[in-house]
């Protein structure tokens, strides 16, 4: 009789681990061939055929792509749901409320937000004096007209541009940008300053390949997702100027480090 229980013992708890082991496989392959229910992060309704992905993970229906509004900082698309909602500046720029409430509006936040590039350049070995240089914000109609002769810049995507007028230098930037990106703008266009002012001759390639090294710096520095977003869309750049320049003036910084580079491009000036 004892034995008998034990055997039955025996039996029962190999069916009870019978038992789990096919459940756990209904389970893993329902999971596997079910149908996921996927929502539209806009309109929340299901999604069922092919749809967009932004760079923050917000997933939408391709025809919301069509209709809809992008900001000009952050890339999400603009909507309640994503971005609490937007608006759109006069010059025809979109920008979400995200991004707007880190916008550059008064004299002090953009004296501090220049005090912090030049320090964040300082750091690197790159000595930059604001004597000798005017920074201003304009609109974007004023910053067109500023690069009439300059070929190399597109009209509706630039952001900062610098002149030197009767000795002194001159940063235009433009008007609405929230504090990351005034910061690299104007971590840019200070290297143009640099190379100009210690009388460094680059071609075209490099030389905006070098200033977007500043762009680079200010976003490592913070390194938030917004930061990661815009240093990779920098990296992914297919211009042949600006993105392949950026790739090779990365790569000699990787190879030689900022002092060495700075040393060579100092006593160098050749193409």
């Amino acid at each position: 009789m004892i034995i008998y229980k034990v055997i039955y013992n025996i039996r029962t708890y190999e069916n009870i681990k019978i038992m789990k082991i096919i459940n756990f496989y209904i389970i893993f392959f329902s999971i596997i061939f079910c149908k996921v229910e996927m929502n539209c992060d806009i309109c929340k309704l299901a999604i069922k055929d092919n749809y967009y992905k932004d760079p923050w993970g917000n997933k939408y229906h391709s025809y919301h792509k069509k209709d809809g509004f992008f900001c000009n900082t952050c890339s999400r698309i603009i909507s309640v749901r994503t971005t609490g909602g937007g608006f759109q500046f006069n010059d025809g720029r979109y920008m979400c409320k995200l991004c707007q409430t880190s916008i550059i509006k008064t004299d002090k936040e953009q004296s501090k937000s220049i005090n912090s590039v030049i320090k964040l350049l300082n750091e690197k070995g790159i000595d930059i004096a604001l004597n000798g240089i005017d920074i201003s914000i304009v609109d974007k109609k004023t910053l067109q007209e500023s690069i009439i002769h300059l070929s190399n810049h597109n009209e509706e995507t630039i952001k900062g541009i610098t002149i030197l007028n009767n000795g002194k230098y001159e940063i235009n930037i433009l008007w609405g940008l929230t504090e990351l990106e005034f910061k690299s703008v104007l971590a840019h266009e200070l290297l143009h300053v640099w190379i100009d002012y210690n009388n460094i001759r680059l071609n075209e390639e490099k030389l905006e390949g070098f200033c977007n090294l500043g762009s680079a710096i200010v976003y490592k520095y913070y390194n938030n997702q917004l930061a990661k977003i815009l240093l990779q869309s920098m990296e992914n750049n297919n211009d042949p100027i600006y993105g392949k320049g950026y790739r090779y003036m990365r790569s000699m910084l990787e190879i030689h480090g900022w002092e060495s580079l700075i040393s060579i491009l100092l006593n160098n000036n050749q193409n």
